[in-house]
Order: C-alpha cells, then structure tokens, then sequence
C-alpha cells in the first residue's frame, strides 16, 4: 500500500482526507505549530500548548468512527464562557497537559477517533511565524499574516521566519522518508503550507525524498498573500521556499457560481487562474479537472474565523492524487 503524506492543514486538508478516506493508501498529515487565531490562539495562549487546530481537524478527517463521535470533536460552542472552541480543540489541548506530551495526546485522540493513518506536528513546540513586506514591514504572527480585512491594502510577502529554530519531529522525518506521494495543500500557501518547510531539516528531507511532490493549487486568491496569483506563481514560490521542483501542480479549470464569486470579492479575493501553459514550461505536469464541490457550506455559529466557501470535491481530488500516485 502507498503512503501518501500531505502537508499543510485546515479545511483544505480534511477536504482531502475525506476523499482518500475511499482508497487503499496511507494517509498521514504534517501540520505547523505556527496558528494562532481562534480557539487554538487562546488555547494556546493561556495554557502553553501545541496549536491543536489543524490536528483536530486532520484526525476527524482520517476518523473510521461513528459520526456522532466526530461531530462532537467537530462541535463548536456559540455561547458563554467557551464560545468559539471546539471540543476536540479542549480535548487534545487536555491531554496534552495531562500527558505532557502533544505526541502522547494524537495517539489517545486517535484511538478516541478511530484514526487510520498519523497526524504529526512539524515540530514539538510552538512556533511563531513572521512576514517581512516588499515595503520592509514586519508582520508577526500567522492570524496577523492571514486574516487582512479587506479594507486594507499591504505589500506582497516578500520572506517568511519562524522562530524559535527548532528541529524537526523526527517523526515527520520518518514520514517523509517513507513517502511515495507528498502533497502540498490545498491550503493557504504562506501560513498553512510554506510555514513547514522552514523548520530545521524539513526542506532537506523533501529535497532528498524520492516520492511524487504535487501542489494542489487553491480555487480562490488570498486576500494579502497571493493577490493577483495565478496557479505558476504560487506553484514558482513553493519551489522557491522548497529549494526543489514539483512533480505535479493540480488545478480547477472552473468557476464558482456567481454569487459565490460576488462574496469573495467583498474580501478582494478572485478565482485562481489556471495558467497551465506556464506550468509546463516550468517543466511541470498539470492535472486539471473542474474540482468545486457542490456541497454547500455552512457557517458554523460561534466560529469568529474567515472560512472558504469554495471548497474541492473531496472524492474528485482525491483521485487525482491516487491516479498519480498509481500512474
């Protein structure tokens, strides 16, 4: 059976795993410690934690349990003292303390879940990462980094940092090592993915890695990190921060609905151009497919966050990474 490792985190992540879910692979997720928006910014505020976000979200993504067990870990609090966290946010965030150890924590989590594959923090501690502007501003903090109203304009990111400067989990490592597929997103490329590959050891054991590298590229811009991107730009400053090339870049060649396209424009966000002629003159190959799904999305109360509301077709996606690993 083949191992797929996906980087990144967040909604585009458990997108994905929701479809892979359906296919006989491996699947595990190295997600940053960097968040620190939300629930996961105040749980790990007041009690020094590993950001358990992006965990929880990748654990009920690989989750064989029943489906009240996930709601529940997926159940955020609208009112009083514990509005906008989620459950499983508190659970892991528990076990952790108790435990000591975050690694401890996933494997209890898992078991509570049901999980079928891995979900390892790119490190074991948290981190903090900052921007530096064309214009020589410093933005510290990944909530700060992502979420620009949309009534401010600021210059396009420039660098990335991420302190402290700690080594890799040598789990990751090991996953790494194992591959036969990594998957970069979807994801918000400057705080979900790139964030990864700026930990001690990470870039180097991707570089050396013989597995297929594939970039999933986001349906919509990024208000203040990839403005005005196409697909070849976002994929030209993954290589960058990853010292090596893609293999494969996947990309939606459709368009969300109008009205859905009216509200990303109130957040200066536009669809993502599917530039694939400037892919492969990159030398890279394209797998292109229309890959909105249709489902519709739900704002969930309590959430104070900015979510996407053009998502991929789980089960779509999901084939094309399997017919690419199987190619």
């Amino acid at each position: 059976m083949k191992n797929i490792v996906i980087i990144g985190g967040g909604t585009g992540t458990f997108t994905l795993l929701s479809g892979l879910r359906q296919f006989p692979t491996n699947n595990s997720v190295i997600v940053s410690t960097a968040d620190d928006g939300g629930s996961t910014g105040k749980l790990r505020e007041e009690l020094n934690v590993i950001p358990p976000g992006d965990i929880r979200q990748c654990l009920v993504g690989l989750s064989y349990t029943d489906e009240e067990v996930r709601n529940l870990f997926s159940y955020r609090f609208a009112k009083g003292s514990l509005a906008g966290h989620t459950v499983g946010n508190i659970i892991i965030t528990a076990l952790e303390k108790s435990t000591g150890s975050i690694e401890k924590a996933i494997v209890t989590a898992a078991k509570m879940l049901n999980v079928r594959g891995e979900v390892v923090p790119v490190t074991l501690y948290p981190t903090t990462l900052t921007a530096v502007l064309a214009n020589g501003k410093r933005i510290v903090g990944e909530h700060n980094i992502d979420e620009l109203p949309a009534s401010q304009q600021r210059a396009q990111i420039k660098s990335l940092d991420l302190t402290p400067k700690k080594s890799a989990n040598p789990r990751a490592i090991r996953l790494i090592n194992d591959a036969h597929a990594i998957v970069f997103g979807p994801g918000d490329l400057f705080t979900s993915i790139i964030p990864n590959l700026l930990v001690k050891g990470m870039k180097e054991a991707i570089k050396k890695s013989k597995a297929q590298k594939i970039y999933v590229a986001n349906i919509m811009t990024k208000h203040g990190q990839t403005d005005d991107f196409k697909c070849s730009d976002c994929a030209g400053a993954l290589q960058k921060y990853l010292g090596a090339k893609l293999d494969y870049v996947v990309v939606n060649t459709a368009k969300p609905d109008a009205k859905t396209v009216r509200e990303y424009a109130k957040e200066k966000a536009a669809v993502m151009v599917p530039d694939m002629e400037a892919l492969k003159k990159q030398s890279i190959k394209v797998a292109a497919e229309n890959l909105i799904s249709k489902k519709p999305v739900v704002k969930v109360p309590g959430d104070s966050l900015r979510r996407s509301l053009a998502r991929h077709d789980s089960e779509k996606l999901a084939r094309i990474i399997y017919d690419i690993l199987n190619d």
